[in-house]
């Protein structure tokens, strides 16, 4: 598995004989296409010729064009989806039924399962006893979660209860172990402090993973359960990442205990930082072994197709479905 990240203005991107030509004002350089499945775009200012476009789709490279938060404003990825009607029929027909509350179910125990793991294995390393504390709570709320039995619509409010029960262990928790200079204390999407501007623009580098996860295996992006249906908004999207969030978490977690410190201005993430979280996360996708349910080690990009597979599968009634627990 091979991602090439762009970045930087007045780069251009041709195709050549086999290979993707990358020219700025300080490089040339060439990567034949048969080695890629990735192309990130995490900057304006990026020509790229039609026919390149064209090669990579027959290539069966994935296509990806960031916006400055880190959500993909653009995406081109091979079009190989099986069994799409069939099982979009089958995951509208579980909206309000049994199997819309075991997905419900699943994601948050999953989520939460993940969160605790997290604060385990750091206290491990710290023996901060408000760690241990903490990941002893919020792993029985994922018991919680994944015990529950009610209706859908009181199932998903509970399940939210206890996300947001959750939520107020897990960020001050986490905020223990990162610098103090970085100013953070707990999540707010909206605050402009560095560590919550570094953890959106994360999350969306998941969301684009999680799209893609879905859309391939014939979900429909925008039918979700736990969110409510908006228009234009992909719920299902939202859904998904729940699982997978730990990733963007872990990841940033070590960067700032190394060290690294992001940059904000005007609000938003310099380039530079941008572009160092784009490669770290693709790495740790790519890079990280785990394994989904016993399984064979896969990688955490496997790990996101794969569960949104067992999702579809389920969904049509062919097999079980148990949200996705990464081995800490």
């Amino acid at each position: 598995m091979k991602t090439l990240i762009i970045s930087g203005y007045g780069v251009r991107l041709r195709y050549r004989k086999g290979l993707i030509l990358i020219e700025s004002k300080s490089e040339k350089k060439e990567v034949p296409l048969a080695d890629l499945e990735q192309v990130v775009v995490e900057t304006g200012g990026v020509w790229f010729s039609s026919k390149l476009i064209r090669k990579m789709t027959e290539y069966g490279v994935d296509f990806v064009v960031l916006d400055h938060r880190g959500y993909p404003a653009g995406r081109l990825y091979p079009p190989f989806i099986s069994r799409t009607v069939e099982t979009r029929r089958a995951q509208y027909a579980a909206y309000e039924s049994w199997r819309g509350v075991h997905v419900m179910r699943e994601l948050v125990y999953s989520k939460l399962a993940n969160q605790a793991g997290l604060l385990k294995r750091y206290y491990m390393y710290t023996m901060i006893g408000e760690l241990k504390d903490a990941y002893k709570e919020i792993t029985e709320l994922a018991h919680r979660a994944r015990m529950l039995e009610a209706g859908f619509e009181e199932a998903r409010e509970k399940l939210r209860q206890l996300e947001a029960e959750a939520a107020r262990i897990y960020w001050p928790s986490l905020s223990l172990l990162i610098p103090k200079e970085l100013g953070f204390n707990s999540r707010d999407q909206d605050s402009g402090d560095p560590v919550n501007t570094s953890l959106n623009y994360a999350y969306g580098i998941l969301y684009g993973e999680s799209w893609k996860a879905l859309v391939l295996a014939g979900l429909d992006p925008y039918a979700g359960f736990m969110h409510t249906d908006r228009s234009g908004k992909p719920v299902l999207v939202f859904d998904f990442i729940e699982m997978f969030r730990f990733i963007a978490d872990s990841t940033l977690l070590a960067m700032y205990r190394h060290g690294w410190k992001p940059r904000v201005l005007n609000g938003l993430l310099d380039y530079e930082s941008r572009a160092r979280i784009v490669e770290s996360i693709l790495k740790t996708l790519e890079n990280t072994k785990t394994r989904y349910v016993d399984e064979t080690p896969i990688t955490l990009r496997q790990a996101m197709k794969k569960a949104a597979l067992k999702l579809a599968s389920f969904l049509r009634g062919e097999s079980s479905f148990e949200g996705f627990l990464h081995g800490w």
